[in-house]
């Protein structure tokens, strides 16, 4: 089942070539992907593939774009940013790590966004994906939960990316634990360590 939601009607045969274009960028990268390749994991010709996408360009921006707005649509939809402030920063960083963990493929790509993507479709997703949690980390903030020491836009970086490292870099992270016999942790103690990392001490 694809990951994106449908960028185009249903039935429309851009949305197969979207989906083999994440397909491909979360393999390869931007640089590293080429048109020829997409075409032929979508099973469609490389110069229909060129005339609903004129470059590659314009691929991986609609790609990045639909990962954002799904990105967006189900953060929406899993936080209330009217709950108690340890309810919401608990609940945001869950949907984070679900949302990430849920989709592979988009994870993939959003790594490689930071490593070699476009500089302007990165800054546009940086902006638009982050902007909300700076807004949930200040009303914490506050209100008294989290640390009064850290900038807010560092707090939200600071949990997802460990977030992030949690969820790309398992290796590690048991390697670390084992040296203390600590090798059982789950997703939900994962939460309320970077919680506990976050907030005020008391």
């Amino acid at each position: 089942m694809p990951e994106l939601r449908p960028t185009f009607p249903q039935g429309d045969a851009r949305n197969t070539i979207v989906d083999a274009a994440l397909t491909v960028f979360a393999a390869k990268g931007f640089h590293g992907a080429a048109t020829r390749q997409i075409a032929l994991t979508a099973g469609v010709s490389q110069p229909l593939l060129l005339h609903h996408f004129r470059s590659k360009e314009a691929l991986w921006h609609v790609v990045g774009e639909q990962i954002t707005a799904d990105f967006m649509a189900f953060m929406t939809d899993a936080v209330d940013v009217n709950l108690p402030p340890e309810d919401a920063i608990t609940t945001m960083l869950r949907a984070y790590l679900n949302f990430w963990k849920e989709r592979p493929l988009s994870f993939r790509f959003n790594l490689w966004r930071r490593l070699d993507g476009l500089q302007e479709e990165r800054l546009s997703r940086s902006e638009t994906m982050t902007r909300p949690v700076v807004a949930l980390m200040q009303s914490a903030q506050a209100s008294g939960f989290i640390r009064s020491d850290l900038p807010p836009g560092l707090a939200a970086i600071m949990g997802g990316a460990m977030v992030q490292f949690w969820l790309d870099s398992q290796l590690e992270i048991r390697a670390a634990l084992a040296v203390t016999g600590d090798e059982g942790l789950s997703d939900e103690d994962i939460i309320e360590h970077i919680v506990r990392l976050l907030r005020t001490p008391s």
